[in-house]
């Protein structure tokens, strides 16, 4: 049995994902930033997110929406400003820290009483195969929030009762049907190029109700997540965390 290893960079777990095209219908364009890599994605989508390509909880992440020819607005979760495209490089590389960055494509985020939230599905290989254990809906604290993460304020819910009553609400059994089919997909494909046992895939619901893949941690934080799920769901959780930690 594998030793599970964290690797934290976003761009490796995407180009194994962009490999296998039924799953790369769900995963967000992702490519390394520079001028060139700005330029297109900003002709090609209306928002997009620079995200550092080893970042976590929610840090170094910025977006970008174009407004107009002429504006752009550029936004972290503490601070969004107007800008012209001829300063845009200047102003978001001021915002950005000393480290390898990535652009995504941004997604319009299904809402719960208006605030965007994604997805957490906790997937673990204590054996042979993946198993779901853990999920939970992680609502932003307000509208215009850049990230749904819980340590920017964020707050975990039931994901069953956030498919029952979000905003855009589509079909709550087909959609939760969907999210658990693609994260054994996904959780497969990478377990089977990577050496994982754990996986926190975010996931997410644009506003149409196409189910994305957003990013997957491989040191999920799970204390949270674990207050919204029911005894059964943890207890299997911590039954398949003690055999891997066993196994290291």
């Amino acid at each position: 049995m594998i030793k599970h290893r964290d690797i934290k960079s976003k761009m490796i777990k995407a180009k194994v994902l962009f490999k296998h095209p039924i799953v790369a219908r769900h995963v967000p364009k992702t490519v390394w930033y520079n001028s060139q890599n700005l330029k297109r994605m900003l002709d090609g989508y209306g928002s997009i997110y620079v995200k550092a390509n080893k970042g976590w909880q929610g840090n170094w992440v910025i977006r970008i929406k174009k407004l107009s020819t002429y504006e752009y607005e550029l936004a972290d979760n503490e601070v969004a400003k107007l800008i012209h495209p001829a300063d845009l490089e200047t102003e978001l590389e001021a915002m950005m820290d000393k480290k390898t960055y990535i652009i995504q494509q941004g997604i319009d985020l299904a809402t719960y009483k208006g605030c965007p939230f994604d997805i957490r599905m906790v997937m673990q290989k204590p054996y042979d195969t993946w198993e779901l254990t853990l999920t939970a809906a992680k609502v932003a604290s307000r509208e215009d929030a850049v990230v749904t993460n819980v340590s920017k304020g964020a707050k975990d819910y039931p994901l069953n009762d956030i498919i029952l009553e979000y905003d855009q609400k589509q079909d709550p059994m087909a959609t939760l049907k969907e999210l658990i089919n693609l994260s054994h997909q996904i959780s497969g494909i990478l377990g089977s190029s990577l050496p994982f046992r754990i996986i926190g895939l975010d996931m997410a619901l644009d506003k149409e109700g196409k189910v994305w893949f957003i990013e997957a941690n491989t040191r999920p934080q799970c204390a949270r997540c674990i207050l919204v799920n029911d005894k059964s769901s943890v207890d299997k959780f911590e039954n398949a965390q003690n055999i891997i930690k066993r196994e290291r």
